[in-house]
């Protein structure tokens, strides 16, 4: 079976991006920089899917169930200079079904037959009952950057219990600001993305969805910071940006209780 997009479900949370994206003429500074302050100077949206795959697939696109890919890189999501992307991680849905019998790991999809008993004998047709039951997907974990879990419990960074999603938190139909993540120009910057099935089944869109948008920031020299404060009336209103996320346990004393 060749890779599907099986559709947006009925149900979705409707998250408003608008909410969380920056607009042309917003102030930002990066989290953890001394000075630095940036203007959006352009804005449009972007889209990128992580399409992953394994060796021996017929289609070189679905992944069997227990399917751990890894922790793995994708060099091209990184940004040119002057350039920053602000995306969301998600996963695709693809539809679960129950047998007649109750049976509802790897059944797959409803177009297997039922054997009918006729007065010329037993006939087998098509159209053997399944009921649709809700999604499936993969699960993502993601390092950003390289080595420094995301979305994670503080004690169990590196547990298959803590730190993944998949489609009923953040559907690609969907995507959750809450996940999102901010990628500046720089090898060192890239994320590392995990992805997992533990679905009962063979997932046939195993992909790592990520939206949002890409800006182009221009540093601001102290004479315009000032400036803007005149206008203003001495404030300067800014969007601050953890690129990485929360300051992990060995950097929250500097970062938060200087010396100096």
């Amino acid at each position: 079976m060749a890779r599907v997009n099986f559709g947006r479900s009925p149900t979705v949370r409707g998250w408003n991006n608008q909410e969380n994206l920056l607009k042309v003429g917003y102030i930002i500074k990066f989290a953890g920089e001394k000075g630095g302050y940036y203007m959006v100077q352009a804005v449009e949206g972007m889209t990128y899917d992580l399409v992953v795959t394994a060796n021996g697939n017929t289609a070189g696109t679905e992944v069997s169930d227990g399917y751990d890919s890894g922790m793995f890189v994708d060099e091209d999501l990184e940004p040119l200079a002057g350039h920053l992307y602000q995306l969301v991680p998600s996963l695709y849905r693809q539809p679960k079904f129950v047998t007649r019998s109750g049976t509802y790991d790897g059944v797959g999809f409803p177009n297997d037959t039922t054997a009918v008993t006729l007065v010329s004998g037993t006939q087998t047709i098509g159209g053997a009952r399944r009921d649709y039951v809700g999604d499936i997907s993969g699960s993502c974990y993601m390092q950003h950057p390289q080595g420094i879990p995301r979305w994670k419990a503080d004690e169990a960074p590196n547990d298959d219990k803590t730190g993944f999603i998949d489609v009923t938190s953040s559907p690609a139909d969907d995507p959750n600001y809450t996940f999102q993540i901010w990628l500046r120009s720089g090898e060192s910057n890239l994320p590392a993305f995990r992805y997992v099935n533990s679905s009962g089944e063979i997932l046939f869109n195993p992909v790592v969805h990520l939206e949002g948008a890409k800006y182009r920031i221009v540093p601001l020299s102290e004479g315009e910071i000032q400036s803007i404060r005149k206008q203003q009336n001495g404030k300067l209103r800014y969007k601050l940006i953890s690129a990485y996320g929360l300051p992990q346990s060995a950097s929250i004393g500097s970062d938060y209780y200087p010396t100096s």
